[in-house]
């Protein structure tokens, strides 16, 4: 268990600076190309889009982000839809589902970046390959697999969820 509490700490490390990396990238590439537009008349070419790349990738990092710290919304619904005898076991039960729905999203992910790669597919206002940008796809439901397996392995993993922290 100390092994697997490791790696996802490390796992959380790169996810969380890569984040911060591609955040901080959306803003000094909208500071830069608004200077530029003040200062002489004409923004930087491709510095919108980057920022939008940038914050795309942010964004889905966050998902796997969220996972890590049990911040997803839970349908708490179905809780009554499983028999009584499996109250004990709802935890695991939903982890498991959820790491379930995720690899298919995985494997959806993998499909959808391997087509752009094979389709050749560039950005409109920067003609570079897009597939690259696409990987974070995979990863983000990989990585939040691969989280909700060992939080259904090792219960001890999971943090409390949001809604049950303290403010």
């Amino acid at each position: 268990m100390n092994a697997v509490q490791k790696l996802l700490q490390w796992l959380w490390r790169i996810e969380a600076t890569i984040c911060v990396v591609a955040f901080a990238g959306t803003a000094v590439a909208l500071m830069a190309d608004v200077l530029a537009r003040e200062l002489f008349g004409n923004g930087i070419f491709g510095a919108q889009r980057f920022a939008v790349w940038s914050n795309a990738i942010a964004g889905l990092l966050g998902f796997a982000l969220v996972t890590a710290e049990r911040g997803h919304l839970r349908p708490q619904f179905a809780d009554a839809l499983l028999p009584r005898a499996l109250e004990p076991h709802v935890d695991r039960i939903g982890e498991v589902v959820s790491a379930l729905i995720c690899l298919g999203l995985f494997w959806f992910a993998v499909d959808f970046v391997l087509s752009s790669a094979r389709l050749g597919e560039r950005g409109m206002a920067i003609p570079i390959l897009v597939w690259p940008i696409q990987l974070v796809l995979p990863w983000m439901f990989l990585s939040s697999a691969l989280r909700h397996l060992a939080f259904a392995a090792w219960p001890l993993l999971r943090p409390a969820p949001r809604s049950e922290m303290p403010a």
